[in-house]
Parts: structure tokens; C-alpha cells; sequence
């Protein structure tokens, strides 16, 4: 376990709490965990607890980016990516207001012809679609 990733335990406690601030990318990088309970914790704090702050819009928005740009190249995500992006996308649509260069990105990942990434897409088309874009 590297020095940010988050612990079992912590990512449990993290799903049980409410309004958690300043653990988003803690949370989506625990997506990508080889430990599947992990994984089911991440998530589960990303369905509720979990609330993006614009603090973290630049961290999640490159995450999203290299995600989408190292699958990209190949044209292979794994279920794991599409996790990653699904869950990014999302909580960047919790944010109110998010910068041109993410919703960029976005459009990007909304554009995806992936089946793969199909959920993970039509996510990214809703975020965009309410900010207006």
C-alpha cells in the first residue's frame, strides 16, 4: 500500500460517514486497488459520502485525462479504467462550476466509441450536458 492509498478499514469508515471533503482522489485512486473489497468500499464511499471540492478539480481532471489517454492509446481500457472514469466523470459533475480544460476532457471521454467505456460515456455526456456545454 503506497503512502496515499487509502486503507480497507478507512474506506469503510469514509462510507459510513456523511459530506467527506478532501478524499475524492484518495477514493478514485483506491479504484485501481488489486483487492476487490477495496474496490467495493471506494465505490461505495464514491456513491454517498464522498463531496468533490473544487480544491480537487485539477487533481480528478488529470486523472480522467491520463486514464482515457493511456487506454487510448492501445484502444483497450480495462474494467478497472472504466471504473475510474465513470466514478471521475461523476464527481466532477458534483462540482457546480468546473474549468474549460476539464469539461474538454470530458467531451472527450463523452465521444468514446468503447463499449468498455460505454457507462462510463454516457456519464460524461450527462456532466456535460448540465453544465451546458
Amino acid at each position: 500500500m503506497s503512502a496515499n492509498e487509502l486503507s480497507l478499514s478507512e474506506l469503510e469508515s469514509l462510507a459510513r460517514q456523511e459530506n467527506v471533503h478532501g478524499k475524492t482522489v484518495d477514493c478514485l485512486l483506491a479504484l485501481q486497488s488489486d483487492d476487490e473489497e477495496v474496490r467495493t468500499w471506494a465505490a461505495e464511499a464514491l456513491s454517498g459520502s464522498i463531496e468533490p471540492t473544487a480544491d480537487e478539480e485539477e487533481e480528478m481532471a488529470g486523472l480522467l485525462e491520463t486514464v482515457l489517454y493511456e487506454g487510448e492509446d492501445g484502444e483497450s481500457w480495462s474494467p478497472l479504467d472504466a471504473d475510474q472514469l465513470y466514478w471521475t466523470a461523476t464527481m466532477l459533475g458534483r462540482l457546480p462550476l468546473i474549468d474549460p480544460s476539464t469539461t474538454k476532457v470530458l467531451q472527450e471521454l463523452a465521444g468514446s466509441k468503447s463499449a468498455t467505456l460505454d457507462a462510463a460515456a454516457r456519464r460524461a455526456r450527462s456532466v456535460v450536458g448540465r453544465l451546458g456545454e
